[in-house]
């Protein structure tokens, strides 16, 4: 096999695999100062095993709450879990927390 053969090979593996990467980190995706609530979420692979940690979000929702003048955040007992891709080859996990004083 040729050198040329073998680095085309390995940079369609790469591209392929890098396309089934999931964003595994909690991120801000909405919220309503109105209402005093932070909407966080993050993507789960259906073969991840890694979870972003609990306490990460609540730093973050924190942060956000702090934009708008409120001094800390509490999580809501529920999240949502959807498909982010027509086969659920992947999961958006979806957080909400409520700003407080």
């Amino acid at each position: 096999m040729s050198s040329m053969l073998k680095i085309s090979l390995a940079a369609a593996v790469l591209l392929t695999v890098s396309g089934c990467a999931t964003q595994n980190d909690w991120g801000a995706v909405g919220g309503s100062k109105s209402d005093a609530v932070v909407r966080l979420s993050y993507e789960l692979g259906a073969l991840d095993k890694h979870t972003p940690d609990e306490s990460d979000g609540l730093k973050l929702a924190k942060l956000r709450c702090g934009y708008w003048g409120f001094s800390g955040a509490k999580p809501f007992d529920v999240e949502t879990k959807t498909c982010a891709d027509e086969q659920c080859r992947s999961y958006t996990i979806t957080k909400e927390y409520q700003c407080v004083d």
